[in-house]
């Protein structure tokens, strides 16, 4: 029998999209990054912030200011924002 995947959410794949982006640009490639990671733990600096908010823009035609990465302590908060950004 045949298992059928659900499809993800708008959240979880803008988190699974995240958390690859984020291992390629920084030294968290051997860390688990999830929901609750903290964005400063992870070593993002600015210019990751800056190439990361373009790569999920790109993918999910959304509009994101850099910024707004660091507004937020936790990936999972700024992916729920931009979530919800795209879902309205």
């Amino acid at each position: 029998m045949k298992v059928r995947r659900m499809p993800q959410s708008i959240e979880e794949q803008v988190l699974a999209f995240a958390v690859e982006q984020i291992k390629v640009r920084t030294k968290a490639a051997d860390m688990e990054i999830t929901a609750d990671s903290v964005l400063t733990d992870l070593g993002l600096q600015s210019i990751e912030a800056v190439l990361l908010s373009g790569e999920i823009e790109d993918q999910f035609q959304v509009e994101i200011d850099p910024a707004d990465i660091f507004a937020h302590d936790t990936l999972g908060a700024f992916v729920r924002e931009i979530a919800g950004r795209i879902e309205a």
